[in-house]
């Protein structure tokens, strides 16, 4: 029979979550009766409605258990704490005798969870960047109090846009019969309140349009929106105070400011605009009299001479720059953190001394900051653990495999910024932070890496049509970090009239967990050629067909931090086939000749300090490759070709709007020659040409030099049409960011130049190929390589200048160039024509 606890049951109605209070004083005085279950063997705990909570993790949470006697004052805790999960709008509690003892069981009645988020009215801010702000995902329980928070975070990410008029409001519909709720935030974005005017006061020794400068807030013009955003202009007053303790006002403030926002015109009262003022007090300047810097240490790392070195404050009686202090004042933790002592501490004090000088002829006096540095070492520090972190598909081991820094090493700040350039040129993430925090013990640290991913893979798609050469496609699909192994697999296949093809590529970043590269494919291509007709009288030209196939294999080792070596082996099959009847004689030639053979051997070795794969704005690239084609490895082509490269990257500014984007200088210089090859060649190159007509070297082209069409008709016609032994290029191109990773404006100068050689002029076997080359060596239009340095370089290198647009999306890198060609002729460069536009996806060229 059941018994009544004051009644056949006892029960505590729902709990809220804002009325905690009220729950505890209505346990307690229930459970406050002097009951005869009080103290009595608790023998079973039922939940029920806990349908998204399990009935385990519920009693993981409570204090009563199965086998204590019951205590009043714990299950009323119990009661809160099952609530604090949470996922119930009201949980009951019933008690009931049996043998031995009693028997509680909770009755819980679930919150609705949240089916959807939606977003109306949205046109700043991308539904994403909301969803990022709000405390509340698709999935959640229902709960008014977050979506109240999430309302108000979407009204401050427009107030921080300058959308002060913005009205966020929130809607929810029930779905599934009750069970879950959508959620629609529906938002008036209303008018961006623009900048009328800023007004700084109280500047009498700084202009104040110099400081108007600085901000990047700025008041409504004709080429200036107005566009007021909370962040930009609080950073705007750091940047005002920076810029004065720049120039020896230490004592510069910001002693007061209004924002208001008033009518454009009080009369209409339709549009309301933002008036500025900031009031200054700029102090007294300041002039520096000289660091002393002390080591308390018996043996000192660094002397004080060595850390004052590199001082940026250096002379006696000039400004006192706050800026130069600061960098100084780091300089010195960077040293001693790259010797392991990242617990040094740099105590710097400042003693001001006034006296008189006389300046310009006259005695005044001025204020001198002498600054007394004491540097305690401490100990040094060693990893102790790294810990990665926001990498949800890479896996841990292929981030570790690029740290300079180890575990159980001393910690060293070169080898963890060397360490971060590496992580983030894989290319696998947006952002990679390094944080130090303290470890178990003294002397122990632990280095995170934390990582925001990025897409991985990138696409290459496009096609084109032509009168005469019909429609066309390609596409590129590469996996830079397949499986989150950071190896790399690709496709690359094209379809057209002329060019039909197909490679499968992969490549293993670290062979044996070692840094050693391994990469292979395999390719198979059919290109359609067209040749003069062998009969003058008619007007089709002949046509003939190359088909191949082949595979690469290649290994690499890197060391040293930026030095690469390496080699690759290519080997590939080549058939000429369905020339038609009014084709040269030599093409028949070579179909005779049926299935033939090019190996190559290539090796290479280069040092690459750039800072960042894709955009470098510092550093350099410097490297060698000699590819040994034929000769003593066998095969049908015999030859040898050279590259030098030199890449150099300068960012010695920055423009006054985009003070966090430098701009960049790019310097290149690169060069192709083919030589004889290397062993015994037993082959008659008048029936088997030694050099494929693919492998001579041609000039135009967005790869060489830009607004230059391929065989331009402005080149001399043996560059156009012939193709020749040895290329030398270079070229500047200054980058200015628009968005640094992703889009940049530049603008370029390019020069090239095409040699010929005797000894491969021995081997022409076509009567129109040498006319080319004889008419244009008669013209002066065209010299050996051994001529270089008698050649007036100036005048027989071709070039171009221009500008366009670099746009770096991960899916699809794209490049468009405006460029004019020039020519060098006599005594100053002239343009030859208008201008080209040429267009690049990734490496495929239209």
């Amino acid at each position: 029979m059941k018994k009544r606890f004051g009644f056949r049951y006892i029960s505590v109605l729902a709990l809220f979550l804002a009325a905690y209070a009220a729950l505890n004083d209505f346990s307690g005085n229930v459970y406050s009766q002097n009951s005869r279950y009080e103290g009595k063997i608790v023998r079973k705990i039922e939940f029920t409605g806990n349908e998204s909570v399990s009935s385990g993790a519920l009693l993981y949470a409570m204090k009563t258990s199965i086998g204590y006697p019951l205590n009043s004052a714990e299950v009323r805790q119990d009661i809160k704490e099952v609530f604090d999960k949470g996922q119930f709008e009201k949980v009951d509690v019933e008690i009931e005798e049996v043998p031995d003892g009693v028997k509680l069981r909770f009755i819980c009645k679930e919150r609705a969870r949240i089916n959807s988020i939606d977003f109306k009215g949205n046109d700043e801010f991308v539904d994403t960047d909301l969803e990022a702000s709000i405390p509340v995902k698709a999935g959640d329980v229902f709960r008014t109090d977050l979506l109240e928070k999430g309302a108000k975070a979407i009204k401050s990410k427009y107030d921080a846009q300058g959308l002060f008029n913005a009205v966020v409001s929130y809607r929810t519909d029930e779905v599934d019969s009750g069970r879950d709720v959508k959620v629609s935030f529906i938002i008036d974005e209303g008018e961006e309140i623009v900048v009328k005017k800023i007004s700084i006061l109280g500047t009498r020794k700084i202009d104040s349009d110099d400081l108007l400068d600085l901000m990047t807030t700025k008041e409504e013009g004709l080429f200036r929106d107005g566009a007021f955003k909370k962040e930009e202009y609080e950073m705007d007053k750091d940047k005002i105070l920076a810029y004065y303790r720049e120039n020896g006002y230490l004592d510069a403030q910001i002693t007061g400011e209004k924002v208001e926002y008033e009518w454009d015109n009080p009369a209409e009262k339709q549009t309301r605009v933002i008036f500025i003022v900031l009031n200054v007090e700029e102090g007294d300047k300041y002039f520096f009299d000289g660091y002393t810097v002390k080591v308390e240490a018996e043996k000192p790392v660094y002397t004080p001479e060595a850390l004052m070195k590199n001082f940026k404050l250096k002379e006696k009686g000039e400004l006192f720059n706050d800026t130069m202090f600061q960098q100084d004042r780091q300089s010195i933790s960077f040293k001693y953190a790259s010797q392991g002592y990242i617990f040094a501490r740099v105590v710097p004090e400042k003693k001001i001394i006034e006296r008189e000088i006389v300046s310009n002829g006259e005695t005044v006096k001025r204020k001198f900051v002498k600054v007394d540095i004491t540097i305690t070492e401490g100990t040094k520090a060693y990893v102790e653990n790294i810990i990665i972190k926001g990498n949800q598909k890479t896996k841990d081991h292929v981030i570790r495999r690029e740290l300079l820094v180890k575990e159980g090493e001393l910690f060293n700040s070169d080898m963890m910024q060397l360490s971060r350039e590496k992580v983030y040129n894989l290319g696998y993430f947006k952002q990679v932070n390094f944080d130090v925090r303290p470890g178990s013990r003294e002397g122990q640290m632990n280095l995170v890496v934390d990582v925001e991913e990025q897409p991985s893979g990138t696409i290459s798609l496009g096609g084109g049509y032509g009168t005469t050469s019909g429609f066309s496609i390609f596409a590129d699909i590469t996996e830079n970090n397949f499986m989150g192994n950071g190896q790399i697999a690709g496709i690359k296949f094209s379809y057209g009239p002329y060019t039909s093809s197909i490679t499968l590529s992969f490549t293993e970043r670290w062979l044996f967990n070692k840094p050693i590269a391994f990469n292979s494919s395999i390719s198979y291509g059919l290109y359609t050629y067209e040749e003069s007709s062998i009969f003058p009288s008619g007007s089709d030209t002949s046509e003939y067909q190359k088909q191949t196939f082949g595979y690469s294999l290649g290994l690499s080792y890197r060391f040293w931090y930026y030095f690469q070596v390496g080699t690759s082996w290519y080997h590939v099959f080549k058939s000429y086939i369905n020339p038609t009847g009014n084709s040269p004689d030599y093409i028949f030639e070579y179909e005779s000749l049926g299935v033939q053979e090019k190996r190559t051997q290539t090796v290479y070795l280069y040092r690459d300090t750039k800072n960042n794969y894709l955009n470098p704005t510092s550093g350099t690239r410097v490297g060698m490759s000699v590819g040994f084609t034929g000769g003593f490895l066998g095969g049908g082509d015999h030859f040898m070709e050279l590259n030098p490269e030199l890449y150099a990257y300068y960012s010695p500014f920055h423009l006054p709007f985009l003070e966090s984007h430098p701009c960049v200088f790019e310097f290149r210089a690169n060069g192709t020659f083919l030589m004889q090859p290397i062993g015994s060649v037993n082959q008659d190159y008048s029936k088997n040409e030694w050099l494929d007509s693919d492998d001579r070297l041609r000039m135009g082209g967005p790869e060489t030099i830009r607004g230059w069409d391929y065989y331009d008709t402005a080149f001399p016609k043996s560059w156009a049409n012939a193709g020749l032994y040895h290329r030398v290029l270079y070229g500047l191109e200054f980058r200015v960011p628009i968005h640094p990773q992703m889009l940049w404006l530049a603008f370029f100068f390019d020069a090239g130049s095409l040699w010929s050689d005797n000894q491969w002029e021995k081997q022409i076997v076509s009567d129109t190929y040498r006319k080319y080359i004889n008419n244009d060596k008669e013209n002066g239009d065209l010299h050996n390589i051994g001529q270089f340095f008698d050649t007036d370089l100036l005048q027989y290198f071709r070039y171009s200048y221009g500008a366009g647009l670099r746009v770096q999306i991960p899916m699809m890198p794209l490049r468009f160039w405006f460029g004019k060609k020039m020519i060098y002729d006599g005594d100053k460069f002239c343009n030859i024509g208008g201008w080209t536009f040429q267009f690049q996806i990734g490496d495929i060229r239209y």
